[in-house]
């Protein structure tokens, strides 16, 4: 037995639509690939393949955030280091006019010049670089130092002045100071002064830093420290030779306390510029390990990101070919609707 059908113009009409809506998304598809250089669904196109491609992107992610770290070290260990040379500039400037000048010039000499250098020193420590202070160790978020001299009188001072006078029974500065003998002095300035130069007092009337200083991870494999606190040994002894030079009111002292002075002040700054030449030394090997990791980390970057364009990057010249094909046959579809629209049985009825 035979059977017969019919196509209605409803079916007709509906097909190509249909088609024309799956072309569309694939020519979406296609012409985004051809923009991104990659496939527009990797995880589909990739199938068990796309963990590799995740895994691979993973790690090129965590090159390029050690290099974004590496260069706010970078930039921090600069800083450091020009406040570094600035610090030991000075140091040694002073020393130099010290060991110009004949004994007896020399007390002046301080007098004049300490009291500023040693406002220099806080202004210096206090150096920061993208809203960071890079002598405050983890506490990079405060200024390290006050300034000494000022109002109200600073912690600093005041505890100064309150040794000096528990020690010799009067303020610096005072009349009764040329009684002070040499070895009066020298007691006061190893004993007491000193005892407030260490780490522990240094940080309860001098400084707000932490002791404890940076560490950067600078590789997948490589730590190094990029930070020096303010309540590093140099700069105590050097705060200390300042204070003593201008705190302790020399010119009121005998010729022979002075040469005491004098000689402690010339002794710790020989101490701390060979200390800071150190300090140094240690932070330019921390940068030269910087850029050596950049420059390994970049090469693993490229290798990664080729291993990966491998994986997801299309081939242009086949994109191309596909959008073209997609389009001919949405032409085509097109086409095709048009004439059915036109179809109709009163065209056929004489």
């Amino acid at each position: 037995m035979m059977t017969t059908g019919f196509i209605s113009s409803l079916n007709l009409w509906n097909a190509p639509r249909t088609g024309v809506s799956r072309l569309q998304s694939e020519l979406a598809n296609a012409t985004r690939e051809i923009a991104t250089g990659r496939f527009a669904d990797v995880g589909a196109t990739l199938g068990g393949g796309v963990a590799g491609a995740f895994g691979l992107r993973r790690q090129s992610a965590v090159l390029a955030s050690l290099t974004q770290s590496n260069a706010a070290a970078t930039s921090r260990l600069a800083a450091t280091q020009g406040a570094l040379t600035e610090i030991r500039s000075s140091a040694e400037t002073t020393l130099n006019e010290l060991t110009a000048l004949p004994t007896d010039q020399r007390a002046k000499t301080l007098v004049d010049s300490a009291r500023g250098r040693l406002a220099a020193l806080a202004g210096t420590l206090n150096t920061s670089t993208n809203g960071q202070f890079v002598f405050g160790g983890t506490n990079s978020g405060a200024a390290p130092l006050a300034s000494y001299e000022g109002s109200p009188t600073s912690a600093a001072k005041t505890a100064v002045d309150k040794l000096f006078t528990d020690f010799f029974g009067f303020a610096p500065g005072s009349t009764a100071a040329s009684t002070i003998t040499p070895n009066q002095l020298q007691g006061f300035i190893d004993g007491p002064l000193a005892g407030l130069f260490t780490e522990v007092n240094w940080s309860r009337t001098w400084s707000g830093a932490s002791s404890r200083t940076l560490d950067s991870q600078i590789s997948l494999t490589e730590t190094v420290t990029t930070s020096v606190s303010a309540n590093a040994e140099p700069f105590r002894k050097l705060g200390m030779a300042y204070v003593i030079a201008s705190g302790l009111g020399l010119s009121g002292l005998s010729q022979e306390a002075q040469n005491v002075a004098t000689g402690k002040v010339m002794d710790i700054l020989g101490q701390v510029s060979g200390s800071l030449t150190t300090m140094q030394a240690d932070l330019g090997r921390a940068q030269s390990q910087i850029t050596e990791a950049n420059a390994r980390m970049a090469k693993q970057t490229a290798l990664l990101n080729g291993q990966i364009r491998d994986l997801e990057n299309v081939d242009p010249a086949e994109a191309k070919s596909r959008v073209d094909a997609i389009t001919t046959q949405m032409q085509m579809s097109y086409g095709l609707t048009a004439q059915l629209r036109s179809l109709s049985l009163i065209n056929f009825i004489s």
